[in-house]
């Protein structure tokens, strides 16, 4: 398996071109199992751009079968990502794990990490929205907090108003 973009310089790059942001700074979304990934590199690009919170995203979380064992087996599977998120903690950002199963939720609070963002990952609309009470039910029980990745369990389909021409 080959990488074909580098999403997190990507991330730097698109940091650097929009400081200042006009309200409060967004959360980034850092590809915490980059085995490219310099900590020290990516710290400092998020201080200077302002970036308090961070969530790994793109998560490893929704790929399965081969590709999910193939990464699993050189490590990079959710447990590393929250062991970044930590560190990340460690440095004074503020963590939201990015969590597409219960193990995950157990693994990230277990970690300290209280602010989950439940991502249904590739269920389909209305089996999304089950998924997410019954997680969401556990997180706070657990004392975390969860927040939702989309509204569960739309009917509308997306459909583009317009068309690209490649």
């Amino acid at each position: 398996m080959l990488p074909v973009l580098d999403i997190n310089g990507a991330l730097r790059a698109a940091l650097k071109a929009r400081r200042p942001f006009r309200g409060s700074p967004p959360v980034a979304g850092v590809f915490a199992c980059d085995p490219f990934l310099r900590m020290t590199d990516m710290v400092a690009s998020l201080r200077q751009a302002g970036i308090t919170a961070v969530v790994n995203y793109p998560t490893v979380q929704i790929l399965e079968g081969e590709t999910a064992a193939a990464l699993a087996a050189v490590g990079y599977r959710a447990e590393a990502e929250l062991r970044f998120l930590q560190r990340l903690a460690e440095q004074g950002f503020t963590p939201i794990a990015c969590a597409t199963s219960r193990r995950a939720v157990d693994a990230a609070l277990g970690l300290g990490l209280r602010r989950i963002l439940l991502n249904p990952g590739l269920l389909p609309g209305c089996e999304a929205a089950a998924w997410w009470a019954d997680l969401a039910g556990h997180v706070a029980i657990k004392g975390g907090e969860a927040l939702v990745w989309a509204a569960p369990c739309t009917a509308q389909v997306s459909r583009p108003k317009r068309r690209i021409r490649l």
